[in-house]
């Protein structure tokens, strides 16, 4: 089975994990999901199935499907991201609608983004049924994270569930990691997840770093398919602005190179485009932003397969408001250069 694209953005490779007898012969690779409605992400089992989301009383639900270990045909484990409104009571409270008729196991704090929430697990009287379920309020808004299944289904997964919950994140702005380079004069936020891959600075006069996503897809090879994030920073010239800058840079654009993109960034003056790129191996997408301020020309580029871009571009608009600052309770990265 597959994860289907519906409103949540999830990118899988062809392959389902394969089942023999009651025991998977092989755990699948775990993918990176991001729901653009409700600005989270988690890591999931590439082959699993995404469900139709809807809207429920002003909460945005998304289901994700795996198959049981016993019977392979059958649906053996859901999980459901949730997000909305706060509803009168205490988390307990609501906790309880998610019980029905299941034992409680534990219950205990769980802390999201620097808040706390709750965590729980049932059972069943028989022992065949559990669950568990994450809820925490940020900002007024709650979310949750609710896992349920056949014992033994859940069983099998127990280290991939325990990421689930581990991983979850808020891919806002204001709740992403921060690069500080060397001298605290330049910052960049970024997803926590993406990590830190190379950086070297020259105090005062240049900066290169770079990071990489989390697995977003899985070839049909197996590999696993990231998206990456590159910065440059230089000095330059008190007369260069960001026209100027941008029309060198797009001089030395080889004819690999199509552009499908092209936006003036009007409120923090800066350029944005997106090309398309033709190599030997692939044709992928590279979103670069262009950007001026206090003797710095500023480089910000993504890169991504098709299929992963366009999965994934909410994430990447988050991203690029996180640079500036524009965002909900974001800081201004530039505000921090002297």
């Amino acid at each position: 089975m597959m994860l289907c694209r519906s409103r949540v953005l999830v990118v899988v490779s062809l392959a389902a994990s394969v089942f023999v007898g009651c025991e998977l012969r092989r755990t699948p690779a775990l993918i990176t999901v991001y729901n653009p409605s409700l600005k989270v992400s988690f890591p999931l089992p590439q082959g699993w199935t995404a469900e139709e989301a809807r809207e429920e009383a002003g909460f945005h639900m998304q289901t994700f499907t795996g198959r049981s270990v016993d019977v392979p045909e059958r649906v053996g484990i859901r999980v459901q991201i949730l997000a909305g409104p706060m509803p009168d009571g205490v988390l307990n409270d609501v906790a309880e609608r998610f019980k029905g008729q299941l034992n409680l196991e534990v219950d205990k704090p769980f802390e999201l983004e620097g808040r706390q929430g709750r965590f729980w697990s049932f059972i069943s009287d028989d022992g065949e049924e559990r669950s568990r379920l994450m809820l925490t309020e940020v900002n007024d808004t709650l979310y949750g994270l609710y896992v349920r299944g056949e014992a033994r289904t859940l069983e099998a997964y127990d280290d991939v569930i325990a990421r689930m919950f581990d991983e979850f994140s808020l891919e806002r702005a204001e709740f992403f990691g921060v690069y500080e380079a060397p001298g605290g004069e330049i910052v960049i936020k970024h997803p926590r997840s993406w990590e830190r891959t190379h950086a070297a600075v020259d105090s005062g006069q240049s900066l290169f770093v770079s990071f990489r996503s989390t697995p977003l897809a899985v070839d049909k090879d197996g590999a696993t398919v990231h998206a990456t994030l590159e910065v440059t920073v230089n000095k330059t010239e008190p007369t260069t602005t960001v026209e100027s800058f941008y029309a060198v840079r797009t001089e030395l654009l080889g004819d690999s190179y199509r552009l499908v993109g092209h936006e003036v960034l009007e409120e923090v003056g800066a350029i944005s485009t997106l090309y398309s790129v033709e190599t030997q191996l692939a044709v992928y997408l590279e979103r670069t932003v262009y950007f001026v301020q206090d003797e710095k020309t500023y480089i910000y580029k993504f890169n991504a397969l098709n299929r992963v871009y366009y999965a994934i571009e909410p994430w990447i608009d988050e991203i690029v408001t996180s640079f500036f600052g524009t965002g909900d309770d974001a800081e201004s990265d530039h505000d921090n250069a002297s």
